[in-house]
């Protein structure tokens, strides 16, 4: 389907890209072994943009392991005048102002302090979806618009979708292939905004699963900005007399840019997200970066939750260095803690780069858990990573870590040598190695194939994993290969 769909954009004068992925590992997991997932190991994925003047288009195909193949495949297309008319259709990716009324997919993370210097992201975003996870299991389907006249902005997102009772997105057994798409979902959302301010409203109702609901609400949203200082905000409640906010204020002058933010989400409002990641009837959470010298920047954050369930406390700290113009040093310390449990985290990185082809990195990360009702745990890593180009149009890296911990919750994390586009971290517990390689290689200006494997060991373990996902023996094999292309 994607090469058909090729041939005929290469027809069309404009210009896109293409990206094709494919990956496996080994041994199968018992989803597959003992016949509950009705797919392969296999994962797969592949999208198509174009782009024509103001026109755009994307095409979206993807496989999760066990599922079958493309159990995933969308399409959008857009129109952009940003000066005066945006459209778009299909599945979509939606934000108004700080996404507390409207926010679709939402943040992938949250509630770094490290990340705590910077206002909150405040953004009008109407355009096709770019990513799978924008459409998995709770797709928006349907057709956004904005209109600018005279400097007041009116925006507008009708939808209607077929989602998932739940958040997984995977389609790999029966069950769960017989539950998708079976919750009915409407949505109609709308923002007028003139200079830095705007009010709007959003009804979302969805029937089917479990029960029916209808959520209304209403918001009012703010940004102010200057060149060493903002200040931004929305405020959003429903007819229930759920209420949410956010307000931010931040500032940078003499090398030193810091942030102040204070948000209240309730997280019971479908097609919206919060700050920092977490569901809570007040948070608070300050942050700053300084420039202390011309290679030496220290960042530093603070976050305080009030959650029904359990209030957490977040703190982190970061010096990083550069020595010598070629050797950059960082180290790290975060702390997550609640009434039951804590977990301190610390990590020191060094790079070294002699030549500009040439890098070795080290990292020891260490981990000390702390809780009321478990054993405490301990655990520290070790990773050693070389990247090298010995001509113009190669890349190699390989890298071997290590980690020796007293269970999952004293786990530490080794950098993963995963594709653009692919999350890139991979947790090592108990007696663990991880052994990798990557190969990169520009055949041209406009095309980019990339390859790699990656072996990961846990010393004397019958197996690995847990349930359908569960492997047996004490060692997984995964490759991959991913092509890119401009055109």
């Amino acid at each position: 389907m994607i090469t058909i769909i090729t041939a005929l954009v290469l027809t069309v004068s404009g210009f896109g890209d293409f990206r094709a992925r494919a990956e496996n590992s080994w041994p199968d997991p018992a989803g597959i072994t003992q016949n509950k997932w009705q797919g392969s190991s296999l994962v797969s994925y592949q999208r198509l943009r174009f782009h024509w003047g103001m026109w755009s288009a994307v095409f979206i195909t993807e496989k999760d392991q066990g599922e079958q193949w493309a159990d995933l495949a969308t399409a959008g297309v857009g129109y952009n005048n940003l000066q005066r008319f945006t459209a778009a259709a299909g599945w979509l990716q939606v934000q108004f102002a700080h996404g507390l009324l409207l926010n679709h997919p939402g943040p992938w993370s949250g509630g770094d302090p490290l990340e705590l210097s910077k206002t909150p992201a405040w953004r009008l975003r109407l355009q096709p979806a770019e990513s799978p996870g924008a459409s998995d299991a709770r797709p928006l389907t349907g057709v956004a618009a904005q209109y600018v006249y005279s400097g007041i902005t009116v925006s507008g997102v009708a939808g209607w979708s077929r989602i998932d009772p739940g958040t997984s997105g995977l389609h790999r057994s029966y069950s769960e292939t017989q539950s998708r798409g079976t919750v009915d979902q409407k949505l109609a959302a709308a923002r007028v905004g003139w200079g830095p301010a705007g009010i709007s409203f959003a009804c979302v109702s969805q029937s089917g699963g479990s029960a029916a609901d209808t959520c209304s609400r209403v918001a009012a949203d703010f940004v102010f900005e200057t060149q060493t200082s903002s200040l931004t905000g929305e405020v959003a409640a429903d007819f229930d007399s759920t209420f949410n906010f956010v307000v931010s204020a931040g500032a940078f002058q003499s090398g030193i840019r810091h942030a102040l933010t204070v948000s209240r989400y309730t997280g019971n409002w479908e097609r919206s997200a919060g700050e920092f990641g977490a569901s809570h009837l007040i948070g608070v959470g300050y942050g700053l970066r300084w420039h202390a010298a011309q290679d030496v920047t220290l960042d530093a954050g603070a976050l305080v939750l009030d959650r029904e369930e359990d209030d957490t406390f977040k703190a982190g700290i970061q010096l990083t260095e550069r020595i010598r113009s070629r050797t950059n040093l960082r180290q790290r310390l975060k702390l997550t803690a609640t009434q039951q449990e804590s977990t301190l985290r610390a990590q020191v990185t060094a790079s070294w780069s002699p030549y500009p082809d040439f890098t070795l990195s080290l990292k020891i990360p260490a981990a000390f858990y702390r809780s009321t009702s478990n054993p405490k745990e301990n655990g520290t890593g070790v990773e050693v990573r070389l990247k090298h180009s010995p001509v113009s149009a190669l890349d190699i890296t390989v890298s071997a870590a290590a980690g020796s911990t007293d269970g999952w919750n004293s786990r530490v994390y080794a950098y993963s040598l995963s594709f653009p586009g692919e999350f890139g971290s991979k947790a090592l517990y108990n007696s663990s190695v991880l052994l990798q390689a990557a190969v990169c290689v520009h055949i041209s200006d406009s095309a980019t194939l990339r390859a790699k494997a990656g072996w990961f060991n846990m010393q004397n373990a019958v197996s690995i994993g847990s349930g359908s996902s569960e492997t047996q023996g004490s060692s997984r094999t995964t490759a991959g290969m991913q092509l890119d292309w401009e055109f």
